[in-house]
């Protein structure tokens, strides 16, 4: 994970690599889809204390493997960017919803089997338990997680994980030093 977290480091610095980067060469995943993927990882790493990691898979935007279990995790992407669009105004839940609805609306097939993520930039204040509550029993994925840039210091960057939940959603923050050489999870609830 430190070598990886290296060479995500001129992506994340120069970040028109996350907004619309093409793909990693040798690598089937947009920058976006494998950082997000990253940033998962590190987080499942530190929660469930297990050895996860992620690959690239021809049908779906990567895979996570939890080496200890043997158990694979197939992840779907998709992003609530301030972009041009139908919902380039929309800012908050709204532009969460809307983003995670585009996924939602391909039908229960597309969804079984995945984890959705959305890789949120700029969204302005936005509360992932509402959402949570708001699209519980609407969606077939197993799970459904929000990541996004929280903020950039002097220090490093910051960036928050979350996963959607009806009740309380829980919410990490991981921050990676300037060099990109080591990072911190930190549990906020």
């Amino acid at each position: 994970m430190y070598i990886v977290l290296k060479d995500f480091e001129p992506m994340v610095k120069d970040p028109r690599f996350l907004r619309n980067g093409r793909p990693i060469p040798n690598f089937s995943v947009l920058p976006r889809e494998a950082w997000a993927n990253w940033l998962l990882c590190v987080v499942l790493r530190d929660f469930f204390q297990h050895d996860i990691t992620f690959a690239e898979d021809d049908e779906t935007d990567g895979v996570i493997y939890d080496k200890d279990t043997n158990q694979w995790f197939f992840t779907e992407h998709v992003c609530a960017l301030q972009t041009p669009g139908p919902h380039a105004s929309l800012k908050g839940e709204d532009r969460v919803m809307y983003a995670i609805q585009h996924k939602i609306d391909r039908g229960v097939d597309y969804a079984r089997g995945k984890r959705l993520v959305v890789f949120i930039e700029d969204a302005g204040e936005w509360f992932p338990n509402r959402v949570g509550r708001s699209i519980h029993g609407t969606h077939s994925f197993d799970a459904v997680y929000c990541i996004g840039i929280s903020s950039l210091t002097d220090d490093g960057y910051t960036y928050f994980v979350t996963q959607l939940d009806h009740q309380n959603s829980p919410a990490w923050k991981v921050f990676i030093n300037m060099d990109f050489t080591d990072w911190q999870v930190i549990r906020l609830q």
